[in-house]
């Protein structure tokens, strides 16, 4: 559907209404629309994500999570932007404009925020995760699930060669995993009327994979880790955060709100899911090819993520071991 398509279709779902878009945002899997709906003194701003890849039932499950997460996180400091509608055959989902910066934009050097509105994102972010895998939660006998038809090969060999370790973990809480939490799914909005600082979560999951937290855990550290190999931090020098001491913080958050201590084990596995996050990264084409984009973006990831595999020891200068243990 083009921007034209788009437009007549919402007008459809609100008869009356004055459909006009504002922005459109092209991504790898999906299309972006950024509309404006107007009836008398009615205004309302939505997002409409059409879906490029994605099975049907993989879009209407992203759109059961988001609301399960929408209802059933009750807190002022969390939520994620209200649902709208989902046309799972048509790969549309709808939810409600929310205002506010994308986390991986402040760690971009966008628009710079102070070190300590940042470290509060971070440290947001982390309780958000465990809000998250809280109301997620699996049965604590609920044994790994692993989706063999998903285009997922790292991740799932990570699953099936960890489980044995998993036992000996201090976090042996089972959930739907996040399996994207990354700063790019993070939206931080100033909210002065409550509690300075409101974040939002978005790009729900569309898989039922049931583990241990840590591969959600992995997953951000990677993000951190990604947002370092780009301009501004890599070629222009900008270095205002440092990786290791962003996700420590992160970590510290996360284990305070799921009153857990980390041991040995759990450190191992969130540094072997780091290993398949980069190798998953190397491979783009598991998704599909549209347009130049993903092309340039796997021969820059395989560029230093390859550099970062050759390195012989699986935590890579991470965690400074002790520090999360402290959380």
């Amino acid at each position: 559907m083009n921007r034209d398509e788009v437009q007549e279709y919402i007008k459809e779902r609100y008869p009356g209404f004055t459909v006009k878009s504002k922005k459109t945002i092209p991504c790898r899997n999906s299309r972006i629309f950024m509309l404006d709906l107007c009836k008398g003194p009615i205004q309302d701003k939505i997002v409409v994500k059409i879906s490029r890849n994605y099975q049907p039932s993989e879009v209407a499950l992203e759109f059961a999570n988001l609301s399960r997460f929408y209802y059933g996180c009750k807190d002022e400091a969390f939520s994620s932007p209200q649902p709208l509608f989902v046309d799972a055959e048509k790969g549309i989902l709808a939810m409600r404009y929310v205002q506010g910066v994308n986390l991986a934009h402040m760690l971009h050097e966008i628009r710079p925020v102070s070190l300590p509105y940042l470290n509060g994102a971070v440290d947001l972010s982390g309780m958000a995760l465990a809000k998250f895998h809280r109301l997620f939660r699996q049965g604590e006998n609920e044994p790994i699930s692993i989706d063999y038809t998903a285009p997922e090969d790292d991740i799932n060999r990570f699953l099936a060669e960890s489980q044995e370790r998993m036992g000996e973990c201090n976090l042996k809480t089972m959930v739907t995993p996040f399996f994207d939490f990354t700063s790019w799914n993070i939206i931080i909005k100033n909210n002065r009327s409550k509690r300075g600082m409101m974040l939002y979560l978005i790009d729900f999951p569309r898989r039922d994979y049931v583990c241990t937290p840590h591969l959600d855990l992995a997953r951000f550290r990677f993000g951190l880790e990604l947002v370092k190999q780009f301009p501004p931090a890599k070629f222009f020098g900008l270095n205002r955060w440092d990786a290791d001491s962003l996700f420590d913080r992160f970590l510290s958050s996360y284990c305070r709100e799921m009153h857990v201590v980390l041991n040995q084990d759990d450190l191992w596995l969130i540094a072997r899911a780091r290993l398949a996050n980069i190798r998953r990264a190397q491979d783009l084409t598991r998704k599909g090819r549209y347009g130049l984009q993903p092309k340039l973006e796997q021969a820059y990831l395989q560029t230093f993520s390859r550099q970062w595999l050759d390195q012989g020891d699986v935590f890579s200068k991470w965690p400074r071991m002790g520090l999360a243990e402290k959380a």
